[in-house]
């Protein structure tokens, strides 16, 4: 390649680099890349096109290059920074995205290929008494990368973070693929039948586009909110789901919608996971879900927790709050169970059998709580014995059939609950319910 040639793929690599990733400098007038990839990439640009050589002590375009391609997947964090900045321009150039051949996604992928193409080039112009300092991680990089309109557009659908799954954690800033161990199918929960209805009603009309209002859902521990949340969520197929950390809703509200509100191409549920609404400041939460601003249509907040949400909260979504775990709901998961195992019409006397030995193996100390949680580990060790059906299906057939105690019920979940809400609240349950007499 003659140097002229150079020269021109070098001057067009600069312009498409100022184009994607600079901002100009209002105090200056000038072109100014963020701190990192991008200004160490216009800035090694730059340099291959100086005439003349450095002054001492000033970066050479080595220094560029291998500060450039000496990080941990150096390729993926260039693609990262260009799929970003064609993001910011309201362009999005994954694989899976509507208009991905419109008119600014091809203007934006032509700069990207005329980056790209002066990108490759830098190693050559690299002085030859400066070849020595070139790290082989530079050399690796910029051979490596992408060459033609259908190889760039590759790589940068690549670069989307969210390319990597459905379901992601987001900390300190970033996205991180997850794969969560209590989703399962939606069939294979049992009882709660109203809750899994509005789960599953709830999250198909935010799918369809009828709605997005906020899920505020409250429960005694052990009631499977978490996993059914994800599970029905991601039954979806449109959806995506986010799992920030709880103290997001202070810290890291305004940035994370800020990067969602960018793709519309998704569906996201914002799931805050057992989060305590008394030690919450709910300044951005109240900002941005029903009042001065929403977010738009394709972003839903769900919040989970063992506590009841403030008054002001609960005016903003939808409540949803489990029935209390008692030997009617006990019974209730046992038949589901049964039907789901393959009994057309499980017997009553079956079922509360089960859930009586269930119950006794409580008392026995081999759980340490009565909850769905617990009776789902109970039927699960029933499904797989058949020494322990067996016996259970012979006295069904007895005179004497045992059945759950609701007493023991009834003081575990007081129990529970006096720990968690104090004995205020208990009087205030018991007041409530000699009312009700």
């Amino acid at each position: 390649m003659n140097p002229s040639e150079l020269r021109a793929i070098l001057e067009r690599g600069v312009r498409a680099s100022e184009f994607l990733v600079c901002e100009p400098d209002p105090a200056t007038g000038r072109l100014r890349a963020p701190a990192g990839v991008p200004e160490l990439m216009l800035g090694a640009l730059r340099a291959a096109l100086a005439a003349t050589p450095p002054e001492p002590g000033a970066a050479r375009l080595c220094h560029y290059l291998n500060a450039i391609g000496d990080g941990r997947e150096a390729s993926k964090k260039l693609s990262a920074e260009l799929f970003a900045a064609a993001l910011r321009r309201g362009v999005i150039l994954s694989s899976g995205a509507d208009g991905a051949a419109d008119d600014r996604a091809n203007f934006l992928l032509d700069r990207m290929e005329r980056l790209f193409a002066a990108l490759r080039i830098l190693p050559e112009c690299v002085p030859d008494d400066e070849l020595p300092e070139l790290s082989p991680g530079a050399r690796s990089l910029f051979a490596s990368l992408p060459e033609g309109r259908s190889a760039v557009a590759a790589a940068l659908a690549a670069a989307d973070e969210l390319s990597q799954g459905r379901c992601f954690l987001f900390r300190s800033g970033k996205i991180i693929p997850v794969s969560p161990e209590s989703v399962k199918p939606v069939n294979k929960f049992f009882g709660f039948a109203g809750m899994r209805a509005i789960y599953r009603d709830h999250f198909n009309d935010f799918a369809r586009g009828v709605c997005n209002v906020p899920l505020l859902i409250h429960s005694l521990p052990g009631y499977g909110k978490t996993s059914m949340v994800l599970s029905y969520a991601l039954a979806v197929p449109d959806v995506t789901v986010i799992l920030p950390e709880p103290a997001a809703l202070e810290r890291e509200w305004d940035e994370l919608l800020e990067r969602l509100i960018r793709r519309p191409d998704r569906r996201f549920v914002l799931f805050f996971d057992d989060i305590d609404p008394r030690a919450v400041d709910w300044y951005h939460f109240r900002t941005n879900v029903g009042g001065a601003f929403s977010p738009p249509g394709n972003i839903m907040v769900v919040l989970s927790s063992n506590y009841e949400f403030p008054a002001g909260i609960l005016s903003r979504g939808r409540r949803m709050s489990y029935p209390v775990f008692d030997e009617v709901r006990c019974t209730e998961m046992v038949e589901d169970f049964l039907l789901d195992f393959g009994l057309k019409r499980p017997p009553r006397n079956l079922i509360s059998l089960i859930a009586a030995d269930y119950t006794e193996e409580f008392g026995q100390k081999k759980f340490t709580e009565l909850s769905p949680r617990t009776l789902m580990r109970y039927l699960t060790v029933y499904g797989m014995n058949r020494d322990k059906r067996r016996t259970i299906a012979e006295m069904s057939l007895g005179d004497v059939i045992t059945k759950p105690d609701g007493e023991l019920f009834y003081e575990f979940n007081i129990e529970l609950m006096r720990s968690l809400y104090g004995e205020e609240y208990i009087r205030k349950l018991l007041k409530d319910k000699l009312k009700n007499l």
